[in-house]
């Protein structure tokens, strides 16, 4: 937090820098967090795109003390629902990258391995963000905050409009039905 402080100061200021510095530090957390609600990766980065823009065109209505994650990831959400109000159907597309042909069979082997750990890993994911996306919004949204955007209660409360204490029981609540999902999950695997 502090050294988003420094950074802010050095952009008003006059130094751009230190504006690049806080995008680069938190343009992927906001896209993701944002296609949480809009569900469109390419959306997600246009509306992360209009957060930082907003920052840039309004650096006056920053409080200083406060967190600058907290800022954008409030003004994320914002604009989230509204893209949301906006445009009743979304549809989410995801894309793969083809691998490469011609290459050494040693090459080849490594590459199958890491890929191989990288479709392992992928899958996990995948299993986990599928049960975030079968919980009811605000858990979803509240667990995303927590584990994964790394906010503190505080910082959540504030992003969701809600008290601490109510974020402390919507996640309690949200971690219970997540393992629920989850042990379903693996039993219907099996």
């Amino acid at each position: 937090m502090e050294q988003d402080q420094q950074d802010y100061k050095s952009f008003l200021g006059g130094d751009q820098s230190g504006f690049e510095r806080l995008v680069l530090r938190y343009k992927d957390g906001l896209i993701q967090f944002i296609n949480r609600y809009v569900r469109d990766l390419y959306q997600s980065e246009d509306l992360a795109q209009d957060v930082f823009v907003e920052v840039l065109l309004h650096p006056e209505r920053f409080r200083e003390g406060t967190s600058f994650k907290t800022y954008i990831y409030t003004i994320g959400h914002h604009k989230a629902v509204d893209h949301i109000r906006k445009n009743a159907r979304l549809t989410y597309v995801g894309t793969y990258e083809e691998a490469g042909e011609g290459r050494q069979p040693e090459v080849l082997m490594q590459e199958e391995l890491l890929l191989e750990e990288k479709v392992i890993k992928e899958e996990e994911k995948r299993i986990l963000y599928h049960a975030i996306a079968k919980l009811k919004a605000e858990y979803g949204n509240a667990l995303y905050l927590i584990d994964i955007a790394g906010l503190s209660y505080a910082d959540t409360a504030k992003v969701l409009k809600k008290s601490e204490g109510q974020v402390k029981i919507l996640i309690y609540r949200a971690r219970k039905k997540l393992k629920q999902k989850l042990v379903e999950e693996e039993k219907n695997a099996l």
